[in-house]
């Protein structure tokens, strides 16, 4: 057993495995891009308040480009029930980089105000990127090396819980030229995109807690699509649009002063 994974199972002697963590079914990992960040998700299959007690995982893109990857950035419950940060420094392999991270949590979602439910996306993080690259979360024999050990792990209450990697490639094509204006605002602002192509189209505004506040669905949709928008009687703070266009899902982080 490698040293990462003796502290992961230290860390479930301390916390002990809760009944709601046996219970729990895998919770998988998605990364996105937007703009000039990556954004990080995970999506449980069942529903979850308890410890996130840890995450692995590792980003790689080709070093020819001279791409390079900020300091990770949480905010909300995320930073509080599952601190995240860099594992050491890049890693180079042939023309390939990897940048390893890991969280170990300790708080309670629920003493947050968090709680995931089954099959919805939560943003544990953004990586801010600088350059041109495609960067995808890595599951490869470079991640599955002992020395390395930094294939995609997640456990809850100190038990496994790791699921798939439902979107690993978040492409530099990827952002869609969605445009949300003023950003940071009031709680009153607009947002728009152009489809050129007919598709259906999924939009979505979410707060921190991942709690929907705007939904919108259009079969078919072509041409410019805006919506003006006015958050007012709720809370101010960070949200995020989550648009799906066809087979295509980018978020957009919305700053509510």
């Amino acid at each position: 057993m490698s040293h990462l994974n003796n502290l992961i199972a230290s860390a479930a002697l301390v916390l002990g495995l809760s009944p709601m963590a046996h219970a729990q079914s895998p919770v998988d990992i998605g990364m996105y891009r937007n703009g000039d960040q990556l954004d990080v998700y995970v999506k449980p299959s069942s529903d979850f308040s308890g410890i996130v007690s840890s995450l692995v995982f590792a980003i790689r893109w080709d070093g020819s480009t001279g791409a390079t990857l900020g300091t990770m950035v949480q905010e909300g419950p995320a930073a509080q029930y599952l601190p995240t940060m860099r594992s050491g420094a890049v890693r180079e392999q042939g023309s390939q980089r990897y940048q390893v991270y890991a969280g170990f949590g300790i708080t309670p979602m629920e003493s947050t105000g968090a709680r995931w439910l089954a099959g919805k996306e939560y943003l544990v993080a953004t990586i801010p990127v600088t350059g041109k690259a495609d960067f995808e979360i890595a599951q490869d024999s470079w991640t599955s090396d002992a020395k390395n050990n930094a294939s995609y792990y997640l456990a809850l209450g100190g038990a496994d819980r790791t699921g798939g990697i439902y979107k690993s490639l978040a492409s530099v094509e990827e952002d869609g030229g969605v445009t949300v204006l003023p950003n940071p605002n009031n709680g009153v602002f607009a947002f728009s995109f152009t489809n050129t192509t007919p598709m259906d189209i999924n939009v979505e505004i979410i707060n921190a807690l991942g709690q929907s506040v705007f939904t919108d669905a259009v079969t078919g949709f072509e041409g410019a699509y805006r919506k003006e928008m006015d958050l007012t009687s709720q809370s101010n703070g960070v949200y995020y649009l989550r648009l799906k266009r066809g087979g295509n899902t980018t978020t957009h982080k919305i700053v509510y002063k």
